[in-house]
């Protein structure tokens, strides 16, 4: 089964996304998942994230066990759904604090600058005088 996102509608705190369950190209069901919006919050779950998530559980579940699906027609997300979504992003902001900073290549100086020439030795001329800088 295949899932089509319809749209949401939005009640007081309560947000519902609606998904067409689509068997071979026919509307085989129709889904509503109710998201409570303080609990995103308290999870720091941006509501954007919202279809995304609830098209990933029908998926899961669908893929899991078609039997499971249909307790999903009319789903409200709970604090235990939003455990996985949590805990990847805790581990990605694990693996990324631990990694070392990306090294920023040294630049060089612009023509203009007064800093150009410093640090290079100067070359001595046949008559034993540093040349001007050409530029």
């Amino acid at each position: 089964m295949k899932f089509l996102y319809q749209g949401f509608t939005h009640r007081g705190d309560i947000r519902s996304f609606t998904f067409h369950g689509i068997e071979q190209s026919k509307i085989a069901a129709i889904f509503s998942i109710e998201v409570d919006l303080p609990l995103f919050a308290r999870n720091q779950v941006a509501i954007q994230v919202g279809p995304i998530f609830c098209l990933q559980l029908l998926t899961t579940a669908c893929a899991a066990d078609p039997d499971f699906v249909a307790r999903l027609h009319n789903y409200r997300i709970v604090q235990e759904d939003l455990r996985a979504l949590v805990m990847d992003r805790e581990q990605r902001a694990a693996s990324k604090a631990s990694k070392p900073p990306p090294r920023r290549p040294a630049r060089k100086p612009p023509v203009t600058s007064q800093l150009r020439g410093l640090g290079v030795p100067k070359q001595l001329g046949a008559n034993g005088v540093a040349p001007a800088l050409a530029e």
